[in-house]
């Protein structure tokens, strides 16, 4: 029989982080599609929406169950994933959205602060076991 070993703290709260930002891009999808019509009125582009919210949730879906599972490649899909929403927040941010939001600084410091903390706890000793630890 197989011991289901649960994983550290500081991965359990990681991988509940995942899963917010997942429900987050899951809200983007399902309100892109609620209100389709009022975003073309207004010039958004919903498939653009539509299809960047999919992307994120389903990946975070995957990247969750690799981070509570323990799988040998989270810790690499963890660090790729989390660096490439930061640089997809920020292409969007920058370049897609119509108008420059005011809160820039905020946004730079908090959203850095976020990835930084992402590969320090990734990177501590205890997730990093975890994530070595020989799969049954």
């Amino acid at each position: 029989m197989n011991k289901i070993s649960l994983p550290p703290a500081n991965v359990t709260i990681l991988a509940v982080f995942v899963l917010c930002i997942t429900a987050w891009n899951g809200l983007r999808a399902y309100s892109t599609i609620a209100n389709w019509q009022i975003l073309r009125e207004f010039g958004a582009i919903p498939a653009y929406s539509l299809v960047i919210g999919l992307v994120w949730a389903l990946t975070g879906l995957w990247l969750f169950r690799a981070l509570w599972e323990g799988q040998r490649y989270a810790l690499r899909a963890g660090l790729a994933s989390a660096g490439l929403y930061f640089l997809w927040y920020w292409f969007d941010r920058l370049t897609i959205q119509p108008s420059p939001a005011p809160n820039l600084l905020f946004s730079v410091v908090f959203s850095t602060l976020l990835l930084i903390i992402f590969i320090i706890v990734l990177g501590l000793p205890a997730s990093r076991a975890f994530f070595d630890k020989e799969q049954g």
